[in-house]
This record gives C-alpha cells, structure tokens and sequence, in this order.
C-alpha cells in the first residue's frame, strides 16, 4: 500500500488509531475493506447541485455559524488552552478565526478566505467522489421539495425483506 509520509502528521494520527483499534497497519486495513464482501444489497447515492447554488448555500452557512457563535467558540478554546498548532484547531474554520482574533486579519478577510477555502473544499471532494463509479448521482436541483427527492431516491434503494 501507499507510504503515510512522516510529515503528514493527520495522516499519522489517523494510521495510528487505526492499528490501535483494529490491530492492522492502515495498508492492510485498506485493501480488508476492498476485498470484503458486503452481505446486503448496497446502493450508493450521491448528491449533486447546480455549482452556483452550492456556493450561495456554503457562503451563506458560513455566515450562519458566525451568528451562531462560531467567533466565540474559537475564541473560549484559545482561552481553554487551545493552541492554535493543534490538528484539530486546522479544520475549516478555526484556523481562519484564529488568525482575526490574533490581528492577523479582518474579520471580513477571515470570513472570505473561509467561504473559499470551503467551496475548494467542496469541490476536491466532489472531484474525489466522482472516481467511486458506484455512485448513482441524483442532481438535487431537479426536485422541487426534499420529499420528491426522498420519494426518488426510495425508488432505486433495492428493498428485500
């Protein structure tokens, strides 16, 4: 299997847990999960929408987790300890409220650089799911309610008793 690279310190966390928990280095874990044979009749469905939307829909749930307190949170965090290195102070969205409460940058700035860095974010697991040809893709924009869109999906979920 593929190298974790010592830098990648994520991706040492996390080829770490896995042979704690399952006793097995990632690689092998990995090629387990391809080769297993699934006892259900499985049916993988992926969602879809026009680019445009989907980024109105991040830009706008950007601005919902800042009135929601999003500011604050990062800022009791540093105040708990945090510091601002740890993995998981890196995740979208501490790190760029991080740099604004450090004066780094404006709150405006912040904010722009954290609903790019999610649509960028967005799209590389977009463009990583589209290769999972196991995907049955349904375009949300296509139902005018969710429930049509339950109703669809019901429809090609392979039901047996």
């Amino acid at each position: 299997g593929k190298k974790v690279h010592p830098n990648d310190l994520k991706r040492v966390v996390r080829a770490l847990e896995i042979y704690h928990i399952t006793g097995k280095p990632m690689s092998e874990y990995r090629q387990d999960l391809q080769r297993a044979d699934i006892p259900y009749n499985l049916t993988i469905i992926g969602l879809t929408m026009d680019r445009q939307k989907l980024y109105e829909r991040i830009n706008s749930r950007v601005d919902s987790m800042v009135d929601m307190g999003l500011i604050g949170e990062v800022q009791s965090l540093l105040d708990m300890g945090y510091e601002k290195d740890l993995i998981s102070m890196q995740g979208l969205g501490y790190k760029e409220i991080v740099d604004y409460l450090e004066g780094n940058t404006t709150l405006e700035e912040a904010l722009k650089i954290l609903k790019r860095d999610t649509r960028r974010f967005a799209k590389r697991q977009y463009t990583w799911f589209r290769k999972d040809k196991r995907i049955n893709w349904v375009d949300k924009g296509e139902f005018d309610s969710n429930k049509g869109l339950y109703e669809y999906i019901g429809n090609i979920i392979p039901y047996q008793v």
